[in-house]
């Protein structure tokens, strides 16, 4: 990240609530782990906890899966 975008960034995350500041903290740790983890039954699992976040806040993702990427994306 440059700068501008580190500026950018921490201007949004400091307009969050703290309650979201402290779930997107742990949603970019599962997600890191998530990426690190070899073991696939591992990968589940940390793929529930981070779909629990996924579902309060709506989010639509799909983990670096292009064939569940809608038309476009």
């Amino acid at each position: 990240m440059n700068t501008h975008e580190q500026q950018l960034w921490k201007k949004f995350y400091d307009s969050l609530a703290p309650e979201v500041q402290r779930d997107l903290k742990k949603y970019l740790f599962l997600y890191d782990w998530y990426l690190d983890e070899p073991n696939p039954d591992a990968r589940e699992t940390i793929l529930g906890e981070m779909k629990v976040f996924e579902e309060k806040y709506n989010l639509e993702v799909t983990h670096g899966n292009k064939n569940n990427q809608p038309a476009g994306a």
